[in-house]
C-alpha cells in the first residue's frame, strides 16, 4: 500500500493557553491524485462481472435511495462501506414551548466507516513529500518569457 503524502507547515499554535503569536509545525496530508466518477466505475467493474455502465446505474440508484432514506431519518448501513446518518443540532431554548424548528442548525450527513475502511485508517502510513527546489541566478536582463 502507498503512504499518504504530507508536508510540514508552520501555523498558529492551537494548544490551550498558547501565546497569541506562537507558532508550531504541523503535518498536513494532501491527496496525490483524483479519480473521477467514470474511472471509478471502470475500476469497480474490473473487480466484478458488472460492466462499467452497470456500476454507474447501481451507484446512481444508490445515491437516490440513500438521499431519500436519509431525509426520512434512517441510518443507512452499507456493510463494509459503513453507515450514513443525517444529524442536526440546535440552539437551546429556556423552555420546551420556546423551542422552534428554526433553532436547528444546518443538518450534516455523518459517515461512519465500516470494518474494511477502518482497517485502512488504523494502518495508515505517512511519507514526507519531496519538495523540489529550483534555484535561479539572474546574470543579465532578458525580455523573453521563461517557464520553469
Amino acid at each position: 500500500t502507498m503512504a499518504l503524502q504530507f508536508t510540514v507547515v508552520r501555523r498558529k499554535d492551537m494548544r490551550k493557553n498558547a501565546a497569541v503569536d506562537s507558532k508550531l509545525f504541523y503535518g498536513q496530508t494532501k491527496a496525490s491524485m483524483k479519480m473521477d466518477f467514470d474511472k471509478f466505475c471502470v475500476a469497480v467493474a474490473s473487480y466484478c462481472t458488472a460492466s462499467s455502465a452497470d456500476v454507474k446505474a447501481v451507484l446512481d440508484a444508490t445515491t437516490h435511495t440513500l438521499a431519500s432514506r436519509l431525509a426520512e431519518g434512517y441510518v443507512v448501513q452499507l456493510q463494509d462501506l459503513g453507515n450514513f446518518q443525517m444529524l442536526a443540532g440546535s440552539a437551546g431554548a429556556d423552555t420546551e414551548l420556546d423551542f422552534s424548528t428554526l433553532m436547528f442548525k444546518r443538518p450534516k450527513i455523518v459517515f461512519r466507516p465500516g470494518a474494511k475502511l477502518r482497517d485502512i485508517i488504523n494502518n495508515a502510513k505517512f511519507e514526507k513529500q519531496l519538495v523540489k527546489t529550483v534555484s535561479v541566478t539572474v546574470t543579465e536582463e532578458c525580455d523573453k518569457e521563461h517557464v520553469i
